[in-house]
C-alpha cells in the first residue's frame, strides 16, 4: 500500500472512529424493543450507552438511529482491518464486497437477538463475534 493511500486510510479511520466515539458517548433513552437480558436493574431514569451491547441494540431498533448504527459498524470494520494490516496478520473476518452497511447492521442485530446472554458485553466484542460467525475468511 502506498504511503499516501495509507495516510488517507488512517485519516478516514480516525474520522470514523471519532464519530463512533462521539456517538458511543451519547446516551439513548431506553426503548420498549430492548431485548430482555439478565442484568442488574438500572434506575428508570438511567440512560444506556451504545458502548454496551444492550444499549447499541436498543438504539439501533429506532429508525432515526439506523444511519448512526451503520456508521459505527463501518468504523469498527475499518479499524479491525487496519489493525490486522498493522499487525501483519490475516483479517479475522472477511466482509463480502457487495455487503451494504444496512445489511451488515442487520447481520449484527440478528446475532445480538440470538445471543441475549452477551448483551452486557462491550458492543465491540459482540460485533466481532457476529462478524466472525457470519463472514469467516476462507
Amino acid at each position: 500500500m502506498k504511503k499516501s493511500t495509507l495516510a488517507a486510510t488512517a485519516l478516514a479511520l480516525a474520522c470514523a472512529l471519532g464519530l463512533g466515539n462521539a456517538v458511543a458517548q451519547t446516551p439513548f433513552a431506553p426503548s420498549a424493543t430492548r431485548p430482555s437480558a439478565p442484568s442488574p436493574s438500572p434506575s428508570p431514569s438511567a440512560a444506556s450507552s451504545i458502548d454496551q451491547g444492550d444499549g447499541f441494540y436498543a438504539a439501533c431498533q429506532q429508525e432515526e438511529n439506523l444511519s448512526a448504527c451503520a456508521m459505527y459498524l463501518v468504523g469498527y470494520s475499518n479499524g479491525a482491518l487496519v489493525q490486522a494490516l498493522v499487525d501483519k496478520q490475516r483479517p479475522r473476518y472477511c466482509l463480502p464486497p457487495n455487503l451494504t452497511r444496512k445489511d451488515q447492521l442487520r447481520v449484527v442485530l440478528a446475532y445480538m437477538k440470538g445471543h441475549l446472554e452477551q448483551m452486557l458485553e462491550p458492543t465491540g466484542a459482540i460485533v466481532y463475534k457476529a462478524l466472525f460467525a457470519a463472514f469467516p475468511c476462507k
